[in-house]
């Protein structure tokens, strides 16, 4: 049953790249499905890596967290740790995808570097695409030469260098947008971490704002100067991904979701999810495969 492919996939791909911190793959070797250490990269997977998409020649599709991205030549996807995403199968390109681990970024990235990454930690705020990157082409040429070479100990710093390099250049061809806001993106960014690791526990806007120190209507202003939204619609939207990633990547039960989304009782979290998204659980994972 798919169900079961859905738990699968992600697997041997999770432990290949925390063995070994990063992956180098062709884009044409995903789509004839050659030399791939995991399951189908056609159906819906949530990962525990960072992920770039290069695409060098052609176009192609990528849906990440129900969202379709089209990729052309010069263009590089970022895809986050924790977001679910697939390949579509009927657009063909040519290209690179590099996987890469949080500890391989915390043994070789430095803090400044890291801190200057914004979406790193952050997809909410930034745009995942990066259109007509100019340096992704020079990456890709700079990387493959290193990785062809015999380096010893040395290559993991040396990719790690480069991809550093590369990604403060990403930030740079969209930090136009940060530099548009006059808001404390430090407390907004500290607000999204707090929000994904007490979810559970809270949806109270309140109980952020106290975890951080200040007034209901600082966060609230917050949220709106970076999101566009209230503080309480993030908190909620926020547990809807959530929702939506559980139920296309794993098997759980609806009631059992419901609970790690922080609810006692599944009929409320039905009725949450459906106030949200005009429809119930249950219709959100079968309009997406299928009754298995």
């Amino acid at each position: 049953m798919e169900n079961d492919v859905r738990l699968k996939n992600t697997t041997d791909c999770d432990g290949l790249i925390r063995e070994i911190g990063f992956q180098w793959i062709r884009i044409e070797d995903i789509f004839s499905l050659k030399n791939l250490p995991c399951g189908s990269p056609f159906v819906a997977h949530r990962i525990k890596y960072f992920t770039l998409l290069l695409v060098t020649e052609g176009e192609m599709v990528h849906e990440v967290d129900f969202t379709s991205y089209k990729i052309a030549k010069g263009d590089c996807l970022f895809i986050s740790k924790e977001q679910v995403h697939k390949f579509d199968k009927s657009i063909s390109s040519k290209g690179y995808v590099l996987n890469f681990s949080e500890n391989f970024m915390l043994r070789n990235f430095s803090l400044s570097a890291f801190s200057k990454i914004s979406f790193l930690s952050n997809y909410v705020l930034n745009p995942s695409l990066f259109k007509d990157f100019g340096d992704t082409e020079l990456f890709i040429t700079a990387l493959e030469r290193e990785l062809s070479l015999e380096l010893g100990k040395i290559k993991e710093n040396l990719v790690a260098a480069m991809l550093t390099v590369f990604l403060l250049k990403a930030e740079l061809h969209v930090g136009h947008a940060l530099k548009s806001y006059h808001g404390d993106f430090g407390t907004f960014s500290r607000f999204q971490q707090l929000v994904s690791t007490n979810y559970r526990d809270s949806r109270s806007a309140k109980h952020y704002a106290h975890l951080l120190n200040i007034s209901y209507k600082q966060l609230n202003n917050l949220s709106k100067v970076f999101t566009e939204r209230t503080v309480k619609e993030y908190i909620n939207n926020y547990i809807i991904l959530e929702a939506k990633r559980s139920l296309v990547a794993t098997n759980m039960p609806i009631k059992e979701i419901a609970y790690e989304c922080g609810f006692k009782e599944a009929t409320n979290f039905v009725k949450f999810f459906k106030r949200t998204t005009h429809d119930t659980p249950m219709k959100f994972r079968e309009m997406r495969f299928g009754n298995p």
